[in-house]
């Protein structure tokens, strides 16, 4: 049996306060100082890498968080693929009210690697 959604009616749906709503333009500048104070010029090194996912994820959260978006939660998706001469393609799927929800994403290239981060902020009711 398949899932049925149905929109609430707007008066009953909790907004952000005026001024508080996710910014993209803001988060994404955040997130494109991380990636040049972290990855910089840096070479692309296999076994590295899964560390310095953690370390990009984990200063994003704690800049966004300190931006003082209130009842927002966040999620942080790192991908870093080796300059290899070969394409890739990115994609993502959800489910969120346009109102209240969004994300923002940027990429970081260097010569031996691509750094794209996406991050997604869903506003908790």
């Amino acid at each position: 049996m398949a899932t049925e959604y149905r929109e609430a009616p707007r008066s009953s749906i909790t907004l952000p306060p005026p001024g508080t709503k996710f910014r993209a333009s803001v988060v994404e500048s955040v997130i494109e100082e991380v990636c040049r104070s972290l990855v910089g010029e840096r070479p692309y090194v296999y076994d590295e890498v899964q560390t310095l996912i953690k370390e990009i994820c984990s200063e994003i959260q704690q800049r966004v968080v300190r931006l003082g978006y209130e009842r927002y939660k966040f999620v942080t998706h790192v991908t870093i693929t080796e300059a290899a001469h070969q394409g890739m393609r990115i994609a993502s799927r959800g489910l969120w009210d346009p109102a209240t929800d969004g994300y923002a994403a940027y990429t970081h290239s260097t010569e031996s690697m691509h750094v794209n981060v996406v991050l997604y902020a869903l506003y908790w009711e």
